[in-house]
């Protein structure tokens, strides 16, 4: 039989060990570190990009972007468009204090599209965005990676579900740490 005071022992180097190794161990952990930045999203789409942070706290942070730019009809070249877009994100700190968040959300887009030998028409329809971001410390640049499916009219399956970008954004920064 184990005497007490070794249980104590155990049962406190558990709880160090588990809480050193949590993600959330850490009180000043935040995923982003700034409020609103602009940027541009290259992939299949070219836009500008404008996005701003609307709650903090938790730690679950949410988002409001807004983009403006050309969609790319890689599939055929027959619906290539000028688009407006309108995204709600939620990011979560991916944990450890790495600066990488991930995020997910959705939204909705409308724009102006030409088809070969054909007038211009009217498109739009709802969008899902996923992806990782990754913002430096001391440099006011945050970069991320997203997968953003569309569904709307025009649809070009499986296009419209192949759709991806790399974002540059400049950060105007909250607090640097």
């Amino acid at each position: 039989m184990l005497h007490p005071s070794i249980l104590v022992k155990k049962e406190i180097v558990f709880m160090l060990f588990v809480w050193m190794t949590s993600p959330f161990s850490s009180t000043n952990l935040v995923a982003q570190y700034y409020e609103h930045a602009i940027g541009f999203r290259a992939g299949t789409s070219f836009e500008a990009s404008y996005k701003r942070f609307i709650f903090f706290e938790p730690k679950i942070q949410q988002a409001v972007e807004g983009l403006i730019g050309y969609h790319l009809d890689a599939w055929d070249k027959k619906n290539n468009g000028f688009v407006i877009e309108g995204l709600y994100l939620v990011h979560l700190d991916l944990g450890f204090n790495t600066q990488f968040s991930g995020f997910a959300g959705g939204g909705a887009y409308m724009g102006i599209y030409t088809e070969t030998g054909k007038p211009l028409f009217f498109g739009g329809g709802f969008t899902l965005a996923t992806g990782i971001s990754y913002t430096f410390t001391h440099v006011p640049i945050s970069l991320s990676v997203d997968w953003k499916p569309i569904f709307g009219y025009p649809l070009r399956l499986p296009f419209s579900l192949a759709r991806g970008g790399l974002t540059v954004r400049y950060v105007f920064p909250k607090k640097w740490h």
